[in-house]
């Protein structure tokens, strides 16, 4: 399986700080104060990682979305429900908190060549986010 994630840093000895950011400027940022409405956001082509905040409420829930899944697609819709017997979240973000993501692989992807990163490997190009309960969050997507 090939290493695409951005690289966490390392110290002049070598060591893994894993408590640190991905050593890179973002591509792209998000930010959905009350996000009381499931809403997919299409990743940059060139993104590995993305790191999530949730800020007030009952924290936050993505939902990788895959680029077959369209508004026509009945129950998916290209959203994410946090509760009930519709719930399809993948990833739970507690409140005043963050967590970090390899984007997956969706699909074989295109191989090597002249591709950005997310054809290349066939990851995930959408991710979804909404509140993870009825108190309203703001969510903070960046992506790296």
């Amino acid at each position: 399986m090939a290493n695409y994630a951005k690289p966490i840093p390392v110290d002049k000895n070598g060591v893994p700080l894993q408590e640190f950011p991905t050593p890179v400027v973002a591509l792209a940022r998000v930010n959905t104060d009350n996000a009381a409405i499931s809403s997919a956001i299409s990743l940059d082509p060139n993104t590995t990682v993305v790191e999530v905040g949730a800020f007030g409420g009952q924290g936050a829930v993505i939902r990788w979305v895959p680029t077959t899944e369209n508004a026509s697609i009945a129950g998916a819709k290209g959203s994410v429900v946090s509760s009930g017997t519709g719930a399809n979240f993948d990833h739970y973000v507690p409140p005043s908190a963050y967590r970090r993501f390899v984007v997956p692989r969706e699909t074989q992807g295109g191989g090597t060549g002249a591709h950005q990163i997310g054809s290349t490997f066939g990851l995930y190009q959408r991710v979804a986010r909404i509140n993870a309960g009825i108190v309203a969050s703001s969510v903070l997507v960046t992506e790296f």
